[in-house]
């Protein structure tokens, strides 16, 4: 559980509490104490700090990263149980990767998480990254910013196949790329702010189980595999 103090200041620059704008923690703590959906202005300011810290990789900044990844999928999954007649549906949003999870919006941003993770094994360090460049984009316009992104990403897993300590990594993140596409037919020209939410929590989650031990991974995989054949 991450305590209110610290969800609010994920929403601020550098986290500095006297940023937070005083409406919204209002509106917040009040949705909070009723029960109530929380504001879509919540989710808008999420999105914009996430989008503003995408590239940061200080301690405290992934601190502030986790703790907006909360906030998103509060707003997301409380706007689902209370607003039952919502035009949009979505799956709820779990707490770790969901391979289940086939809407639009989070099927990219995993997507996004792989084809990070592809750059740093074919490259190690850049100046920056594919993220720092076009997470922006790829969130908000996808057909915009993905076919680049699908095209240059075909460079990459030749280049680290041809290293011995990357060739495996390589071709499992390839398989990876593969699992995800098959579930999106199409690239949207544009993704709604509750798409955008699950866009940056697909890649939330992709990316902290690309990170993670194999074993772990495995665990998880057998247990979302049991969830999704029950």
């Amino acid at each position: 559980q991450i305590p209110l103090p610290a969800l609010l200041e994920s929403l601020a620059p550098l986290g500095k509490r006297d940023a937070i704008p005083p409406h919204l923690a209002t509106e917040v703590i009040r949705a909070a104490l009723a029960g109530t959906p929380y504001p879509l202005s919540l989710l808008q300011r999420a999105l914009e700090r996430t989008r503003a810290e995408i590239g940061k990789t200080d301690w405290s900044d992934m601190q502030r990263r986790d703790a907006r990844a909360s906030l998103i999928k509060a707003v997301l999954n409380r706007r689902k149980r209370s607003l039952p007649s919502l035009t949009q549906s979505y799956k709820e949003v779990t707490d770790t990767m969901d391979p289940n999870n086939k809407d639009t919006g989070y099927l990219l941003g995993r997507l996004m998480a792989v084809i990070e993770r592809m750059q740093q094994v074919a490259l190690r360090n850049v100046n920056a990254s594919v993220v720092d460049r076009f997470f922006s984009g790829a969130s908000a316009t996808p057909l915009a910013v993905f076919p680049r992104l699908m095209k240059n990403l075909r460079h990459h897993p030749r280049k680290a196949k041809d290293e011995t300590q990357t060739s495996s990594t390589a071709g499992w993140l390839e398989g990876q790329v593969d699992d995800i596409t098959s579930s999106i037919k199409s690239f949207p020209t544009h993704l709604d702010l509750v798409q955008q939410g699950l866009f940056v929590l697909g890649y939330h989650h992709q990316r902290h189980w690309l990170w993670s031990k194999k074993e772990d991974r495995e665990a998880l995989e057998t247990q979302q595999s049991s969830v999704s054949n029950s």
